[in-house]
Parts: structure tokens; C-alpha cells; sequence
């Protein structure tokens, strides 16, 4: 099998923020927040489902699923290319994925991505925001702007190694 950046990063993660949360860390333990598990307790698992709903996923088996390119669109996509800080972007959202399609035919600088189980169409400016657009520019043309479309590609991957290094969790 072929390594995975996005999901080795995300493990090397884990296992950084476990030794921070054993060393008393109080911003590793802020981090905690969601999770139920005692302090002494912690294992890589748990960072990882920590990481993951960082991302935008409700655990770390659905982060994996989806990162390794391998997810069913009924399992749901998360938040992972969704930014509070766009909101204030006139973004377009959609139920259906035709019509998103459709939309995005529209405008050269438009680009789809999912949300959970939806679609929404942004701008460059979003993808500036993200800190997705100077690095994943030939990418996102070799995706035909729609990261839908292009699930589990090499382009996509390549995005979501820039996503993921981008947020930096």
C-alpha cells in the first residue's frame, strides 16, 4: 500500500500530542475538551479521534476513511474543507450535487468541495483563506476545480496534504 502523507503526518501528530498531555501541557490537555478520557488514560487513539474532530471528522476512523481516498459518499465528508473565517464569503451551498456541478460550470474561478453531505462553491478568495490557492493552483485544475469529483485522485491528495498542513492542529 501506498503511504498516505496526510494520514502518517496526522499519526506522527498523535503521538506528539500524547507525550505533550502526559508532560502536562495545558494547551495539549485544552484539547482534550471533547473527549471523556481521564489525563492518565490517554492513548494514541484518543489523539487521533482528538486530531480528527479538529479536522472536521467525528472520529478518527472516518478521518482515515476519508483521507485514504476510500470513503463512501453516504459516509459523509466532515468539515475538513470548511473555514468558520470564509463565512463571511458569499459562498454558494447546495443539496445536490448536480446542481453544485452546474453552478461551478459557471465561472472559471469557482471551486467544489464538499461539506458533510453537501456541496458548497467558492471563489479563489476561499481557497486564499485556507491557504489553498498559490500551492494547490494545478492541482485544483487538474481536479477540473471539483473535489468531489476528483476523490481519492493524486491531485486530491495532494490538496488534502496542503489542507493538512495547513491546519496546524
Amino acid at each position: 500500500m501506498i503511504m498516505n502523507r496526510s494520514i502518517e503526518e496526522l499519526k506522527i501528530r498523535a503521538n506528539k500530542l500524547q507525550k505533550s498531555i502526559a508532560a502536562g501541557d495545558p494547551l495539549a490537555l485544552k484539547r482534550l475538551r471533547k473527549t471523556t478520557v481521564p489525563k492518565e488514560d490517554i492513548k494514541r487513539k484518543t489523539c487521533l479521534n482528538v486530531l480528527a474532530m479538529e479536522l472536521g471528522f467525528t472520529d478518527w476512523n472516518m478521518a482515515k476513511s476519508y483521507l485514504e481516498g476510500d470513503a463512501a459518499a453516504s459516509e459523509g465528508r466532515g468539515t475538513y474543507w470548511y473555514s468558520p473565517k470564509c463565512s463571511t464569503l458569499l459562498n454558494h451551498w447546495f443539496a445536490d450535487y448536480t446542481e453544485a456541478r452546474e453552478f461551478l460550470a459557471k465561472s472559471s474561478s469557482y471551486f467544489l468541495l464538499p461539506y458533510k453531505n453537501q456541496f458548497l462553491v467558492v471563489d479563489t478568495d476561499y481557497l486564499k483563506m485556507i491557504d489553498l490557492w498559490v500551492a494547490g493552483n494545478g492541482h485544483w485544475q487538474a481536479l477540473g476545480r471539483d473535489a468531489v469529483a476528483g476523490y481519492g485522485s493524486h491531485p486530491w491528495h495532494e490538496l488534502t496534504w496542503l489542507r493538512v498542513n495547513s491546519l496546524r492542529v
